[in-house]
């Protein structure tokens, strides 16, 4: 039997609810009521031309996700919808409006259904009905939809037939078998914790779940509501710097250095040392028999080279002697000594530690701008609003990047397809979804002019991006509109505020002094550490003003 209810406008004199809410104004030639079951065991199932949309249904939007609309057209209609003679051989459906609306969109001729006789003429039951089976509905926790997936497949369903029948991505059900990676112990205390954990979470947790303080981390991130995937990312690139240290450490044991954890007892920094009355550098004590490194917690990839008895070996102290005519005074400090000298300076700390923010902040910005922006159907209105304002403003971003951005890879990645390709979809695609298309290279040029070589510093007050702060700010809350939830370091830059980091600035001067070797007087450990490796952007010689008014 094919429905007539595609073209039908109402379901009753006085409804206003949309043709896919509807089902059955007329009764079609031929049609019967649904006859009595002589199996009390039986499932009744109802024609949908004899179905007609509640008047007053109070679910205003059915969300009719594309999840949804694919398990109904794999699977069917599942949970009966509840219904109530309407008269003239009609039924009033009370509840199961979104499931009617996607058996349509699967051309389902039958469904399930109670027929609920007692309601009929109550329309104040009708109502309460409504309510009563939406409020006592208790959805599957994370842990139990897990569950539910991984003992499909272990009783043998197909990643295929999962994602079929569920309506779930390929990366969801991915994410729930991982979930199922998760030990007894963890399950268990995330469990009684009862925090509010979905798929893809439970999926990252398993990721780290060999780490009890990344998981702790994780579970009170989920706990309140915002910054999970920021702390993922914080933390894979935790990982990711640990094994590129223990790759260090086991090249400079090979190499012959002694690797501690710190500064030994006796030992000296090698930026505190001199030879023959010059700079010892670290590729100049190479050979010393003292020569080792430690690593700061805060600079895990910056090895700290010290020799472990510089007296023994020749070295002599840059503060037991005058400083040779050639070595300047120490940067920062009046002269060659200053009251603030035993002191390290929380800059160099501050640096890294943002950095290393902005960095895991673009990695889940860049997955969001894939995921859930630029693959939508429809554009939301404050992109056309924004993609305009940006084509007219023309800032520094797309000034210099705009002419670039389609043929750059991430234009590729956010899209899923090359520029040359999307050239059809300027004819072809719909009024809705051609603002993305303009949006694609705007976003692509924002994001290589904050990411990429001196864009990295587009958080930091004192340094030149090709990404003006103020207008990286306007782009941030601009996604932040649009759901995006912005981390800490993205929202000091959208808030136009220094980024001060999670940690006060006390706690850095005493977490950073050197308790090993207390240095003298004029100490330049601070400058030299704030100098090192990692930190190499200065302000650009064109817009020093622009770094004092950021500052």
């Amino acid at each position: 039997m094919s429905s007539p209810l595609s073209d039908n406008p109402a379901s009753s004199p006085g409804s206003d609810q949309p043709a896919e809410e509807t089902a059955g104004t007329s009764q079609p030639a031929g049609t019967e009521p649904p006859a009595a079951y002589a199996d009390p065991a039986s499932r009744p199932i109802i024609a949908v031309a004899l179905l007609a949309g509640h008047p007053g249904n109070v679910r205003r939007d059915l969300r009719l996700t594309p999840e949804f609309l694919a398990s109904v057209a794999a699977s069917g209609i599942l949970v009966p919808l509840r219904v109530t003679p309407a008269g003239d051989g009609r039924y009033r459906v009370i509840d199961g409006h979104r499931r009617l609306a996607a058996a349509l969109r699967a051309g389902l001729t039958e469904v399930p259904a109670d027929i609920a006789a007692e309601r009929a003429g109550d329309d104040a039951g009708q109502f309460l009905d409504m309510f009563t089976t939406h409020r006592q509905r208790d959805p599957l926790s994370g842990f139990e939809e897990v569950d539910a997936l991984f003992s499909a497949e272990q009783a043998g369903a197909s990643r295929t037939r999962i994602r079929k029948d569920t309506g779930l991505k390929a990366a969801e059900v991915k994410a729930a078998l991982a979930a199922a990676r998760i030990t007894p112990q963890n399950r268990q205390s995330l469990e009684e914790a009862d925090y509010p954990l979905d798929l893809d979470q439970l999926a990252v947790i398993a990721e780290f779940q060999d780490d009890p303080e990344a998981v702790t981390q994780l579970a009170a991130a989920a706990w309140n509501g915002r910054g999970f995937d920021h702390t993922a990312e914080q933390l894979r690139q935790q990982r990711a710097d640990q094994a590129e240290q223990d790759r260090l450490r086991a090249e400079l044991t090979t190499a012959g250095y002694a690797v501690t954890d710190t500064l030994p007892p006796g030992a000296q920094r090698l930026n505190r040392l001199l030879h023959e009355d010059a700079e010892l550098t670290d590729e100049q004590h190479a050979d010393c028999p003292g020569r080792g490194v430690f690593f700061n917690g805060w600079d895990p990839l910056t090895p700290q080279h010290y020799c472990t008895d510089p007296s023994a070996y020749g070295h002599a102290s840059r503060y037991d002697q005058a400083l040779s005519p050639s070595l300047p005074p120490p940067a920062g400090l009046p002269g060659s000594s200053g009251p603030g000298a035993a002191q390290p300076d929380p800059a160099r700390r501050l640096v890294i530690e943002g950095n290393r923010a902005w960095k895991a902040a673009a990695e889940v910005r860049r997955r969001w701008l894939a995921g859930s922006l630029l693959s939508r159907r429809t554009a939301p209105r404050e992109a056309v609003q924004f993609a305009a304002y940006q084509l007219l403003a023309m800032p520094e971003p797309l000034r210099s990047g705009l002419p670039d951005a389609p043929h750059r890879e991430a234009f590729r990645q956010f899209t899923g397809h090359t520029s040359e390709a999307l050239l059809d979809s300027c004819a072809t695609g719909t009024a809705g979804r051609l603002p993305l298309l303009i949006l694609a290279p705007i976003v692509t040029a924002y994001e290589h002019a904050m990411t990429e070589g001196e864009g990295r510093n587009t958080w930091r007050t004192d340094r030149y991006s090709p990404c003006p702060r103020a207008q990286a700010g306007h782009y941030l809350t601009f996604l932040a509109s649009l759901g995006y939830e912005l981390s800490a370091i993205e929202q000091s830059v959208a808030d136009g505020t220094p980024y001060t980091g999670e940690t006060p600035a006390e706690s850095l001067l005493d977490e950073g002094k050197d308790t090993a070797a207390e240095p003298g007087p004029g100490d330049p450990a601070a400058t030299d550490d704030a100098d090192a490796a990692g930190d190499s952007a200065d302000i650009h010689p064109d817009d020093s003003a622009a770094a004092s008014q950021a500052a």
